[in-house]
């Protein structure tokens, strides 16, 4: 995966991910990446299906695979400002965001490295598996991809989904603009 772009290195990665999506024994392995304590059981799993393997929040990998095998429902959503939208408003009866989540989604983009970020999702996409909201692990693996060089730009695309921002996000993160 060394020479591939970014999307097709999550293309691929989720892919494979996909593929092992009824594997309790791996899936339970993955989500012990989500701690610095137990990570070393995801690395196995995750160089297998193809991926480079590190500490959380340093190895997209590792987080997108653990965050993966939490909540493996899937969405099309165009990115995780937008399924953390609809985690909100799932049970508003009057379609309006409630002051809590808006709270929790200020402290989810206010992050600063990968680490708190990691942190952070984490308990929204427990918020994924209880009210049943997928989430497009693509889109995500791009925006983690990119984070550490582009979290700017990558926060005010997450925020104009979650408020519905009248300046529609622009499109998803690519190679040239982060070399800008």
């Amino acid at each position: 995966m060394s020479n591939q772009k970014p999307k097709e290195k999550a293309v691929q990665f989720v892919g494979a991910l996909r593929r092992i999506r009824h594997d309790r024994g791996k899936l339970a392995a993955l989500r012990r990446g989500l701690s610095p304590g137990t990570v070393m059981d995801a690395w196995p799993v995750v160089a297998d299906l193809g991926g480079s393997i590190g500490q959380p929040g340093e190895s997209v990998f590792v987080d997108l695979a653990a965050l993966y095998a939490t909540q493996p429902e899937e969405s099309k959503a165009w990115n995780f400002g937008q399924t953390c939208r609809e985690i909100a408003l799932k049970d508003s009866k009057d379609y309006e965001l409630a002051e809590s989540y808006e709270r929790r989604f200020r402290r989810l983009i206010a992050c600063t490295d990968t680490a708190d970020l990691l942190g952070q999702m984490r308990s929204w996409i427990r918020l994924a598996v209880n009210k049943t909201v997928g989430v497009n692990y693509e889109s995500l693996f791009i925006d983690l991809w990119y984070w550490r060089w582009n979290a700017d730009d990558i926060r005010v695309n997450w925020a104009r989904s979650f408020w519905q921002s009248e300046e529609r996000q622009t499109a998803p993160q690519t190679e040239e603009a982060a070399a800008k």
